[in-house]
């Protein structure tokens, strides 16, 4: 992924966090937990084929879409 989406990711990811009122000591784990289901989002759910798999896929996915709720 580059270098740049990742960036993208998770600034989206926190401007998410914020907007579902997280607090804001909890904004920095939770990015580094779901930037890369933003990432996915980004891309429009293309894996690349060099980059390593998202554990746990399904649930992270699911996490992402309750915080944007």
């Amino acid at each position: 992924m580059t270098r740049n989406v990742e960036e993208r990711a998770r600034a989206l990811c926190a401007m998410d966090a914020q907007m579902a009122a997280v607090p804001p000591n909890e904004i920095p784990a939770l990015v580094e937990r779901l930037w890369p289901i933003a990432a996915l989002e980004i891309s429009g759910g293309l894996l690349e084929p060099d980059v390593p798999q998202v554990p746990d896929l399904p649930r992270l996915r699911a996490e992402y879409e309750r915080l944007k709720r």
